[in-house]
């Protein structure tokens, strides 16, 4: 049992709860974090504040009894185990309790054994339930329901990327990992739709839904021949992956001694005017289609996307309900494709932002290279595509220099942020010159917030250790330093942990140690009255914790600082 666990001791008389908080404060192997009620009401007040994992609980309260509290607990937190003590020996309470779901119950003259074995096999439950096996077990249902959305994504990135940056070996692991219903060695034929009107049933709310039923319908009529997979591009473009269905093998013919890629993509061909009319009959909308004319590699879909585009949105495929192959027009000429593939890049820079808002730099730098790498731009295009990345680029980072205020006082040497200079490409010598100045700002914004993150985490640290400092005799449990200092307990622990090398209930007991012994020193107090002023309610348990701790009692410890 490695977790540690909340647990709320609940009892209407007060030496009961008191004696059960020292029971489990003496047995350290449990690791729990303790909490007192002495009335049902006054746990609800603490399960309304913060999650509880065990409630060892009276079954009779006045008022509210336990009974009603394990109600209110299921609501409130469903996980939450329950052990009920009861001096009563009464069948129809403990089967009541049972059915409400009871992990135990504990007659109150069973001892202090009982309970401790009541609570340490509730803790083993809960660590079942916490086990890895289960967790992957959701983990998996989880990662089933979503994989659609994971493989779109994955389609979408592959058809924005550069080419050449696929390799074969991703391909597979990533085939392999998102379950595609596609094949890794197997080439595509591309399909690219565009809605050129919507109909007017259910206004702007019904166009997710009636793009939804357009995929449907390609995939159903092409279902017969193809295994498929379409994502959703801008706001009314969807594109289609298309493999033939069957043996694996490149070229494989039918019976008519035809290949049957040539078979397929005749089948695709044909079928384009039936998508439409289907899609305008059911559901009032016109759509025009521009298909691939040859198989595409995985390696090269990226370019086959662009000519595409470029198909559909220039000549013959500026119109509504068109129907376009590749090679019923001119193709893309080779410079367009050319500034299409630097163009790539471009589509990288909300990655850029992303990375820059959340502090990642080490993917930052890696995308940065390969959106600023003009060895890829053509030539006779280099100045204006190089114009198109920069101001890409001052768009980036112009939001987190407004942000940090403090980049402005400096970048290096002295040099202040110059904003004509930021923002107009002309201002700097060279290419290499004007990359270098954004790696320069990169660098302060990643510091400055670097700076900024742990000195936030300081002033919470310094936050908790006044808290500590300041309220020694009261409750210094992890919920109620985190209320007091605004952050989720687990969090804070964590980040504690984290900062300072050690854990916070270390930091908790040197405090009150420290404490002690200056009582202990300085005053005349007795033990017990020393005791309460840091922290300990039960006299016997701090005598335990300070000879631990000093190896000597407290009363030994005056007597030596006396002499």
């Amino acid at each position: 049992m490695n977790s540690m666990y909340r647990i709320l001791i609940v009892d209407d008389e007060p030496f009961i709860v008191n004696g059960l908080a020292d029971l489990c404060e003496r047995s350290e192997h449990l690791n729990l974090e303790i909490h007192k009620a002495y009335s049902a009401s006054e746990a609800l007040s603490w399960l309304k504040r913060t999650k509880m994992d065990i409630v060892l609980s009276d079954i009779k309260m006045p008022g509210m009894s336990g009974l009603a509290l394990q109600k209110e607990i299921v609501k409130l937190w469903p996980h939450c185990k329950v052990i009920f003590l009861t001096g009563y020996d009464d069948f129809s309470y403990i089967q009541e309790a049972i059915r409400e779901g009871s992990v135990d119950y504990i007659l109150k003259t069973e001892g202090n054994d009982a309970v401790l074995k009541a609570i340490e096999k509730t803790m083993v439950l809960l660590d079942q339930e916490l086990a890895a096996d289960s967790l992957i077990a959701r983990a998996r249902e989880n990662l089933r329901m979503a994989l659609p959305f994971l493989q779109q994504q994955y389609m979408l990135e592959l058809l924005q990327r550069a080419p050449g940056r696929t390799r074969r070996e991703e391909l597979e692991q990533r085939f392999r990992e998102l379950d595609m219903k596609l094949v890794d060695d197997k080439p595509c034929l591309v399909l690219l739709c565009r809605v050129d009107s919507w109909s007017h049933l259910g206004g702007p709310a019904a166009q997710p839904l009636l793009l939804y039923a357009v995929q449907n319908i390609t995939s159903e009529l092409l279902a017969p021949m193809t295994v498929s997979m379409s994502v959703e591009y801008g706001r009314s473009k969807l594109i289609w992956m298309l493999q033939y269905k069957g043996d694996q093998s490149a070229h494989r013919l039918t019976r008519e001694n035809e290949p049957i890629e040539d078979r397929v993509k005749r089948f695709v061909h044909g079928m384009l005017e039936q998508i439409q009319e289907t899609c305008k009959s059911l559901l009032k909308l016109k759509t025009s289609f521009a298909l691939a004319g040859e198989w595409t590699p995985w390696e090269h879909l990226s370019d086959k996307f662009e000519d595409l585009k470029y198909l559909m949105d220039s000549g013959l495929g500026i119109g509504h309900e068109v129907l376009l192959t590749e090679t019923m027009t001119i193709n893309r000429p080779e410079s367009q494709r050319d500034i299409g593939r630097s163009r790539m890049h471009l589509k990288r820079m909300d990655l850029l932002r992303g990375c820059l808002e959340n502090g990642d730099k080490e993917e930052f730098l890696k995308l940065f290279r390969e959106v600023t790498d003009a060895s890829c731009f053509p030539p006779e295009y280099e100045h204006l595509l190089k114009m198109e990345v920069y101001y890409g680029l001052v768009s980036v980072f112009m939001p987190p220099i407004v942000e940090l205020e403090s980049i402005c006082q400096v970048v290096e040497g002295g040099e202040t942020v110059d904003y004509i200079r930021l923002t107009h490409l002309e201002e700097h010598d060279s290419w290499t010159e004007a990359i270098s100045y954004f790696t320069r700002l990169a660098e302060v914004i990643f510091g400055q917030k670097e700076q900024g993150k742990q000195d936030q985490q300081h002033e919470v640290i310094a936050k908790v250790k006044a808290y500590i400092e300041e309220h020694l005799a009261g409750d210094l449990s992890l919920t109620q330093i985190g209320e007091a200092v605004g952050h989720n307990p687990s969090y804070l622990s964590r980040l504690y942990k984290q900062v300072t090398g050690e854990g916070l209930s270390e930091s908790i007991n040197a405090a009150r140690l420290a404490k002690a012994k200056q009582l202990l020193a300085e005053t005349s107090e007795k033990i017990h009255v020393i005791a309460a002023a840091v922290g300990f309610s039960s006299p016997p348990y701090f005598y335990r914790f300070f000879k631990k701790t000093t190896h000597l009692t407290p009363q030994e410890y005056r007597e030596l600082q006396n002499r």
